[in-house]
């Protein structure tokens, strides 16, 4: 098991303005990417033993995950938590968990509890800290053991409040970043272990301006044992660049929430052209969430309105489809119009969203020229 240990010391990593850069004195193991994978910008991974089998990162996260679990440093067992399918045509599903905490990244201090980042003297071990990853420079990917993770890597995190299996959180290893309203290093990163786990029920969520964390950057991820809905939801491409910059740009058809996927194997392009939206979305004050999926080669975009009445907007798994209910009360009488209200409540107007459609098109275009 990986093991995480902070070293006698007064750090405290609660404070907004930490002087802190890097988690000091955390030691923690590193999974290096290799260059092989990545260095002709198409994504590939390394499987662990037969071809076809898990990959090296993907039985990782799960075996340190599954230990967080076991030793009691998760809130629940999200796999005892009751789902259902909605009756309908779009398939939505529902969960009933009443532990999980959709608050416990409001605040900037709570935010850095859930990671383990104690205040002092409280206790000498990181218990969520599953492992680091960054870029590795060797051919093959590497894990070295028990080390102090590199500043430009991210730390996988168990999520004490799951939504599902695996949830993990993914933090810069540079406290300074979190600050960051976007940040296409990081994001590149994210989209690479989503191709390195090599994992089709394997999801990375990120949520920028909706009812998250806001400006701060960091991503989630877990696993889901079946497609979400929009993943089955019907497309129509809007731009074909297959030929010339390996992306293709389809808009989602037929949901209730207006939403974009963007579709490459040559992830440097895909980073490239999610990057410049993600900063235009953000340079406009629209609020969105993405989710990575199909290992790495498909990121979806749901840009967002904040509901004016209630304040509320949408995550990215709820986007997906994919809502958690606190009491039997809630769960028992969701329905497909309820649901589809709320994506309703938070979509594009049809001008808006015809606005984003050409920028997408006309990033693709600037960036492959």
């Amino acid at each position: 098991m990986v093991s995480a240990t902070k070293v006698e010391g007064e750090y405290s990593f609660l404070s907004k303005n930490s002087p802190l850069d890097q988690f000091e004195g955390v030691k923690t193991h590193l999974y290096r990417f290799g260059t092989e994978q990545h260095g002709n910008d198409n994504i590939r991974s390394f499987a662990c033993a037969d071809q076809g089998g898990p990959s090296l990162l993907d039985t990782i996260i799960l075996s340190q995950w599954d230990g967080s679990a076991w030793k009691g440093h998760l809130d629940y067992d999200v796999t005892s938590c009751k789902l259902k399918v909605i009756e309908g045509g779009r398939n939505f599903v529902v969960q009933l968990n009443d532990k999980w905490n959709s608050f416990s990244l409001k605040g900037y201090d709570k935010f850095f509890e859930l990671f383990g980042c104690l205040k002092p003297n409280c206790m000498k071990s990181y218990e969520g800290l599953l492992l680091c990853v960054a870029q590795g420079e060797k051919d093959r990917p590497e894990v070295v053991p028990s080390t102090s993770p590199p500043k430009d890597g991210l730390l996988l995190i168990a999520n004490a409040y799951p939504v599902e299996y695996g949830h993990i959180f993914l933090v810069s290893s540079a406290i300074n970043q979190l600050s960051c309203s976007w940040d296409k290093r990081m994001f590149g990163l994210a989209t690479k272990i989503a191709s390195e786990v090599n994992n089709a029920a394997f999801r990375v969520f990120f949520d920028n301006g909706t009812s998250v964390v806001p400006d701060r950057m960091f991503f989630q991820a877990c696993y889901f044992a079946n497609p979400l809905p929009v993943e089955s939801a019907s497309t129509v491409t809007i731009y074909d660049g297959k030929a010339r910059s390996g992306i293709i740009v389809s808009e989602i058809v037929d949901y209730p929430l207006k939403a974009l996927v963007f579709t490459s194997n040559n992830i440097k392009a895909l980073v490239n052209v999610v990057s410049e939206i993600s900063f235009s979305l953000h340079d406009n004050s629209t609020a969105y969430s993405l989710l990575i999926s199909n290992n790495g080669t498909k990121v979806f975009v749901f840009p967002q309105v904040k509901n004016l009445v209630t304040g509320y907007s949408l995550s990215a798994w709820e986007c997906g489809g994919y809502f958690v209910y606190h009491t039997k009360f809630d769960f028992d009488k969701a329905s497909e119009t309820e649901i589809s209200n709320k994506m309703t409540s938070v979509s594009l107007q049809d001008g808006a969203f015809e606005d984003l459609k050409h920028l997408c098109c006309a990033t693709v275009d600037d960036l492959v020229m």
